[in-house]
């Protein structure tokens, strides 16, 4: 499955990426997210509650950070040991006026519970996530900015 997504935020580019590098930010922001810490410099611990439909499933893994280029770029990597499913997530942050342009694209493979929803769902799913994500991050930012 391939997924990709711009969103402008109103904030500076520095800001975004502190933000999109913030614990207490991310718990806020990511729809179902029930904790995340960092567990090493480039290494994140997640427990996720996804919903779909009356189906709901919880996801603890690690989420790796990969290709840093500070306050550019970033790959997301998500996947458990001894399963086949697998996300890698490239993140560019460009410089706007007023803002920042934020850019992803993701590649897909799934197996189990998600891979039974099909692609068509769980890309709708995907899609809708991501847009609550960005809306409360954004939301987020401007409180910042306000302050």
């Amino acid at each position: 499955m391939i997924l990709r997504g711009r969103h402008a935020l109103q904030a500076p580019r520095e800001a975004v990426w502190n933000a999109l590098h913030d614990t207490g930010l991310l718990v806020r922001c990511v729809p179902g997210c029930k904790s995340i810490h960092w567990k090493t410099n480039d290494t994140l611990e997640a427990e996720i509650e996804l919903r779909a439909g009356n189906a709901r499933r919880r996801y603890r893994g690690e989420v790796r950070i990969a290709d840093q280029e500070p306050p550019s770029r970033y790959r997301l990597l998500f996947g458990k040991p001894g399963e086949s499913s697998s996300v890698s997530a490239l993140i560019t942050l460009e410089a706007g006026s007023p803002g920042t342009r934020l850019a992803y694209d993701v590649e897909a493979e799934l197996d189990g519970f998600l891979a039974r929803l099909g692609g068509p769902v769980v890309s709708m799913i995907a899609k809708r996530i991501a847009n609550r994500f960005y809306k409360r991050l954004n939301a987020e930012l401007l409180a910042k900015t306000s302050d």
